[in-house]
Parts: C-alpha cells; structure tokens; sequence
C-alpha cells in the first residue's frame, strides 16, 4: 500500500489581524484561503518565482494577491528603501468586486505590464506583488530612490488611461513590511497551499483521492514533556506512533512522527487537522 507523506494540512480559523491597506484604509483582514493558483505571470515578463492566491477579506469579500515568492529570504533589500504603490480602480457587474471579463483583466495586465517597463527605463526598481480587491487592482514596487517617480507615473496615466481613476503613493519602507508583512502568505496560507497543491499533483497523476493510504504528521517540542503529554492525546484519536524523541530542529529539540490510514482529500482530513492545529496552538509547538 502506497504511503503518502503529507504534511499536516491547517485548517485555517478567523484569526483577525489589523493591517492598512495602501490607499489608507484600514481593513480587517480575515485569512481564509479559498483556493490558490500557481501563477508565471505568461502576460508579463517579471523575474522570479510568482503564485497566486485568494483570501477572505473585510466583510467577506475575496481579495486576489500575486506576489513574488522567492524575494522572502532576501528582505529586505538596503538598498531598495521606498514603495511605491499604484494601480486604478475598475469596472464590474459582480457584488463581489473581481473583475469577470476577460477584457478587464486584460487591461489589468497591460496596465502592469507597463508600469514595470517604464520603472525599469530610468529607475532601478524591483515588482515585487499586486493585490485586487473591491473594484481595485494595486501595483507594488520597491525602488533605490523615489526623485522624479511621482511626477512619471502621474504623466503616465493622464497620457495613456486620462479617463482612469488611478491611485499612486510612494513612502519610505526600509523594513520592507509591506512585501513581508501584507503580501506574502503567512504560514498558514502557505501550509495549506503547499498541501493543495500535493492534492492536485496526486489528481493529475490520475489519483481519485479515494484509496485509503497512510498519512504522516510531525510535530515539534521545546520539551520532552510537551512531546509526552501530546503523544496521549494523539493515540485516543486512533493515530499511530511511527517515533518520539530528540530529533527535532532548532528550539524545538522533541520530535513526534504519527500517521492513519485515511483517504486523502481535505475534508476527510479536516477533523483529524482541527485538533492537531488547535492542540500544537496550545502546547506552542511546531508542526
């Protein structure tokens, strides 16, 4: 029988965070992916390492982000000390305000397209993401230096889009907080993205998802106690113990390998999930 190393899928709870979106409203942000894309930018010519995901934002609405993945390890970059953020609202007939004509997405894209082009001409600058919510998409730029950058990208639009309403700020970001903190995932949106995408590899290999199969599970403890007094409550859930012991990482020295026999899909799952993420949030271990 075919075991299936998956890593232990988050189920994601409303955990509400205060954060201020670039045009100065401040929004509750509620993240509860609802899918996730695996996104190469095909109508833009960026570098790097691109995805693509949704989440549920202030009153419920969806809000759709693409950021640059492989700039996390890098942040932030010294040199690279101002923001800039831009981009215009839009029109649609969905309540839920993302764009659903291909023309309007189409123009989204050649907006950006062009803005990363002209940033590129006399500036040195780094596209690290966009954000599309509520009838707006914004463009986000990292630049060495903001002299002259107001005054082109505001020629840019009256030239080109004199009937837009566009929306343009620059500010000094040396901790590259926007990038890390609003637009790349947390690590809950990451987990479940990465367990998705393992769900859709497994399908394009032909996979119905409904063959019973083992599923292991890790998690890490600061201390051999934690580890114990997880261990029990883990068995009561019909899990087995695959190992125990001081194999963990960095801070977190305790290790414990469990699996189940189970089928993999995500709401199969999800009950086994809620009480590993919840029981790792009260023992603040690692998973």
């Amino acid at each position: 029988m075919m075991t299936l190393f998956l890593h232990s899928l988050r189920i994601l709870y409303s955990e509400i965070t205060r954060s201020t979106l670039l045009n100065g409203l401040e929004k509750n942000a509620v993240y509860i992916p609802i899918f996730f894309l695996c996104f190469n930018l095909a109508s833009q010519e960026s570098e790097g390492y691109w995805e693509t995901y949704m989440a549920s934002y202030e009153d419920g609405k969806p809000g759709s982000t693409t950021v640059r993945m492989d700039l996390i390890d890098k942040a932030p970059i010294a040199e690279y000390k101002y923001v800039l953020v831009t981009g215009i609202t839009y029109e649609s007939n969905s309540e839920d305000g993302l764009p659903k004509s291909d023309a309007t997405f189409k123009l989204l894209h050649k907006i950006g397209d062009e803005l990363e082009t002209l940033l590129k001409q006399d500036a040195e600058s780094l596209f690290v993401g966009s954000f599309m919510f509520d009838f707006e998409r914004l463009e986000y730029f990292y630049l060495k230096s903001d002299v002259g950058i107001k005054e082109k990208v505001e020629t840019f639009y009256k030239t080109n889009y004199p009937d837009r309403v566009y929306y343009l700020n620059i500010k000094e970001d040396q901790k590259w907080e926007y990038y890390t903190q609003f637009l790349y995932p947390n690590e809950a949106i990451q987990n479940y993205m990465s367990d998705i995408r393992l769900i859709n590899e497994l399908k394009t290999a032909g996979d119905n998802l409904t063959k019973v199969r083992r599923v292991d599970h890790w998690m890490y403890f600061r201390t051999k106690e934690d580890m114990e007094r997880c261990k029990e409550n883990i068995v009561k859930l019909d899990f087995e113990i695959e190992f125990s012991g001081s194999k963990g990482v960095v801070k977190f020295p305790y290790s414990l390998q469990f699996y189940k026999y189970n089928k993999v899909d995500i709401d199969t799952m999800e009950s086994d999930n809620v009480f590993i993420t919840r029981y790792c949030q009260k023992l603040q271990c690692k998973i």
